[in-house]
């Protein structure tokens, strides 16, 4: 163990004094936010702290050689391995404060000059930090110009935890620096921090389209559950339930809390055993790696349907452009739910949203999607969700343009009756006004009665902007496109679309023969 300098060590007695309590003596309590908006104090026993800290020298290999940054706020748990890990191996602890730490380029400049060889970001720094390195190469590109970012010839390792870590970010590191591996780490608090490690090396994650989170570490035990509490198959979601020796003791004075997560092993032969419901929706893949899904917790139903934020988040990720992405749930002035979507990076808000409403169901596709320059952070450098700003839903995007035609007018009263708003113009998009499966429902049972023509469901998510509608009923008027005998009532559409499956829906969308 490394020793403190003291300048009147003489003072100091000269017989160590054993240390009690390496069980379930509490170590050390760290604030969590909650659901609720008010923090939870999460107590972590020495016995899970020990055990973590000894997990973290396994799998970093850690030696007396190494040179271990401390970088993280005192209030966020990974600062404590960061503090003490190198030193039980006689290494070193380089201790920075929050002007370097929250510093994207500042960090690893550090980093470079101090010879550190394991250094542990959130992956909204890492993509801060390799956008800024990017845009300083491209204004200085010159024949004789070197790259901004640092050589870190001493950096072996760099840990990525705190959020999801997207594979471009691997791609995007790799790239700039192929011998350095990314240890991608996963853990509650509760738990005593991390409970899965990913080695992640050049040429990782390959062509997943998620990174995984790796295997669990020593003495931990992982079980992947479904509501029920029973264990799924390979390849099923479920919730990620931690037991073991980082299991922690609970929440600081808040009894039904703890026992509303804290609940028994009922896979495990010690008596007492108990493990933590994570909130975490994960998968084990063939390998035996998990794959993080999302958070329960960040589950919406929307008009009935149980939608995961997190799977439209991962493929606004993918959409050219996109470099990170939020979706919130957030209250629509019709008295619904709307889904807002925020992203960064130079991607077109509408042509994202336009992406999204061709591979997702349209439960899932945000009403609006909003272009930020970047994402606000918390102190702890994870995205600050409730900081991100709620768009006004009412809002045209284009000044009013009035109905000209009367198939214009006629399209825009029925918009106005089934979205109970005052005024709809040329330029307004159904759903953006709040719109959904089942308001549209009801507008192409409408449409079907007051223009008699067979008006196909897939038309309106496709083309839900007045003007381009208007023009596809004029068509369809013009073409004689008749109703006849295959009418169908807004009570048979509501009862059809309320009943089907996923691949129904889906297939109901792609039928063009106009069916429904």
């Amino acid at each position: 163990m490394a020793v403190l300098a003291c300048p009147n060590s003489a003072d100091g007695l000269d017989d160590l004094v054993p240390v009690r309590g390496a069980g379930d003596d509490l170590a050390y309590v760290i604030y969590t936010s909650g659901s609720t908006g008010r923090p939870k104090g999460a107590m972590v026993h020495r016995a899970g702290m020990n055990n973590h800290l000894q997990a973290k020298v396994d799998d970093l290999t850690l030696t007396d050689s190494d040179v271990l940054v401390q970088n993280a706020a005192l209030t966020f748990d990974i600062s404590v391995w960061q503090m003490v890990a190198a030193l039980m191996e006689g290494g070193r602890t380089t201790v920075y404060g929050d002007d370097t730490a929250l510093d994207p380029i500042g960090l690893f400049t550090r980093a470079h000059h101090d010879g550190a060889t394991i250094l542990e970001v959130v992956p909204s720094l890492l993509r801060a930090t390799l956008d800024a390195w990017d845009t300083l190469d491209n204004a200085a590109r010159t024949p004789h110009t070197t790259t901004a970012a640092p050589a870190l010839p001493h950096l072996r390792t760099l840990v990525v935890t705190g959020e999801t870590l997207p594979p471009d970010l691997c791609t995007r590191w790799f790239t700039r620096y192929p011998h350095i591996d990314i240890i991608n780490a996963y853990g509650p608090t509760e738990c005593s921090d991390d409970v899965t490690h990913a080695h992640l090396t050049v040429g990782s994650p390959g062509s997943r389209t998620r990174v995984p989170i790796g295997r669990v570490v020593r003495n931990t035990r992982l079980y992947v559950l479904d509501p029920s509490l029973r264990p799924v198959p390979v390849g099923a979601r479920g919730e990620l339930f931690v037991g073991g020796t980082g299991v922690g003791r609970g929440y600081l004075d808040d009894p039904a809390k703890t026992a509303a997560v804290f609940v028994p092993d009922p896979f495990s032969t010690t008596q007492g055993a108990r493990m933590y419901a994570t909130g975490d929706v994960v998968r084990y893949l063939p390998d035996g790696e998990l794959e993080f899904l999302g958070r329960r917790d960040h589950q919406v139903k929307i008009r009935g349907q149980r939608i995961e934020l997190g799977e439209i988040e991962h493929t606004l990720r993918e959409q050219p452009g996109v470099t990170d992405a939020v979706v919130l749930d957030r209250p629509h002035p019709s008295g619904t739910t709307a889904l807002v979507g925020y992203v960064t990076g130079t991607a077109q808000p509408e042509q994202a949203r336009a992406a999204l409403a061709r591979t997702l169901p349209e439960a899932m596709v945000p009403s609006v999607v909003v272009s930020l320059d970047a994402m606000p952070i918390t102190p702890n450098g994870k995205i600050d969700r409730a900081a991100l700003p709620a768009p006004d839903l009412t809002t045209r995007r284009a000044p009013h343009r009035e109905p000209r035609t009367l198939d214009e007018r006629l399209l825009a009263e029925l918009f106005a009756e089934v979205l109970g708003v005052e005024r709809v113009g040329l330029d307004d998009d159904f759903f953006a006004l709040g719109g959904h499966s089942l308001l549209a429902t009801q507008l192409i049972a409408r449409i079907r009665s007051d223009f008699d023509v067979q008006l196909p469901l897939r038309t309106l998510f496709e083309t839900p902007v007045l003007e381009p509608l208007a023009a596809e009923i004029t068509t369809l008027v013009a073409a004689g496109a008749r109703d006849g005998d295959h009418s169908v009532g807004v009570e048979e559409l509501l009862a059809e679309i309320e009943h089907l499956s996923d691949e129904e829906t889906d297939a109901l969308l792609s039928d063009s023969s106009g069916r429904l």
